[in-house]
């Protein structure tokens, strides 16, 4: 990039109604971006209500080599954040063919149609999980030693992003975030804590005695506008953590404490998962020397927030200018699709989401991670998206 800043700088987000991808998509507009929210899944798009009067949104699959190509040739974005992957999870014939998939040629796609595209930089996504359990706290160049095929993909993509620089332009920097959380975090341990309290029911885990890292949201979206906006840091992945390692049971007696909640909690160390990571510490020392960033928010003012936000709901659209300015400059392109009666995103291309074309949201628990016990609930499908014209 010629400037240091992301202000006016066209920008792509891959899995952009993800946990991670929404709060970057907002932080982006509020830095001044013009700003691609591409995704694959129609059921998340609430995700994205604060930021629908300011972004584009592309409906797209980055496993189909085409879509992806296509989406990204028109938008020409400057800057890409790939986030989209599909999660860790128990280990299974079906989980691994998924993660080779997504995590493995879906990443190989975005590489292709960033390059295609003539996009500068890539900001990758990575995972502390690719470490698995070698030595803390984390380090870029620590052995990458995964031990589940979600890390394996991860790492091995990370890998092909930095052997691309050697036959093209393009740019690569990645952050290896710890266990990340916040407002609209996907079902994960604090969210089990939560659910447990609402029903009287103990907290049971896997484990226990493991430990997390928990890094706000807030605080891991500052890392990865650092990343993108310095240059010293290209051509590394970054480890970022909340900088306080703590046991999985002492995490859920906090979040307990956070909602004024009483439960008890019971741990199972024989019932930990064989992939399980033991361990898992980052002290920020190479992030505060290559990006000048350290967490800045406490965990217990992180649950805080979080608690906060549960009680308030969503956000809500407000009116702005950015997209009509967007929309002058791709006349022809863009299409209206109406979420739902008060929810409606500009759109790239004209694309009715297909059957298939569902995933399971947040709240609808479909994976073991860190360690907790969690229930697989009925599927359902997402909201129904209608396509107008222009």
């Amino acid at each position: 990039m010629s400037a240091l800043t992301l202000r006016q700088r066209r920008v792509a987000v891959v899995g952009a109604t993800g946990f991670i991808g929404s709060h970057l998509t907002d932080r982006l507009i509020r830095e001044g971006a013009d700003v691609l929210a591409i995704t694959r899944s129609v059921s998340r798009l609430g995700n994205l209500a604060a930021a629908s009067t300011d972004c584009v949104l592309a409906l797209c699959d980055i496993c189909d080599r085409s879509q992806i190509v296509g989406v990204m040739r028109r938008f020409q974005p400057e800057v890409v954040f790939h986030l989209a992957a599909h999660p860790d999870a128990a280990e299974s014939p079906a989980h691994v063919a998924e993660c080779v998939r997504v995590n493995g040629a879906g990443a190989a796609n975005v590489l292709e149609a960033s390059r295609d595209a003539h996009a500068q930089l890539i900001v990758y996504g990575d995972s502390t999980k690719v470490y698995g359990n070698g030595p803390v706290p984390h380090r870029s160049d620590s052995p990458l030693l995964p031990i589940c095929s979600y890390a394996i993909l991860k790492a091995a993509a990370w890998q092909l992003y930095t052997l691309s620089t050697s036959f093209s332009d393009l740019k690569v920097v990645g952050l290896r975030p710890t266990f990340v959380y916040g407002p609209r975090q996907n079902y994960n341990v604090i969210t089990h804590v939560r659910e447990c309290a609402a029903g009287r029911r103990p907290v049971r885990l896997l484990g226990g005695s493991q430990t997390r890292d928990p890094l706000f949201i807030d605080d891991v979206i500052d890392a990865f506008v650092a990343a993108a906006v310095t240059p010293a840091a290209w051509g590394q992945s970054i480890p970022v953590g909340g900088g306080n390692e703590m046991t999985v049971s002492s995490l859920c007696a906090t979040v307990l404490a956070a909602i004024g909640d009483e439960v008890p909690i019971v741990v199972d160390p024989a019932s930990q998962r064989p992939t399980e990571i033991t361990r898992s510490f980052c002290d920020n020392l190479e992030a505060e020397r290559l990006l000048a960033w350290r967490p800045r928010t406490s965990f217990v003012d992180g649950l805080k927030r979080t608690v906060e936000f549960w009680s308030r709901g969503a956000e809500r659209p407000s009116p702005s200018l950015r997209t009509r300015k967007l929309a002058a400059e791709m006349s022809g392109q863009l299409f209206t699709y109406q979420a739902t009666p008060t929810l409606a995103f500009k759109v790239l291309e004209r694309r009715a989401p297909e059957a298939s074309d569902r995933r399971l949201s947040y709240h609808e628990g479909r994976r073991s991670e860190d360690g907790v016990h969690v229930p697989v609930s009925a599927h359902r499908a997402g909201p129904r998206i209608v396509a107008g014209g222009m």
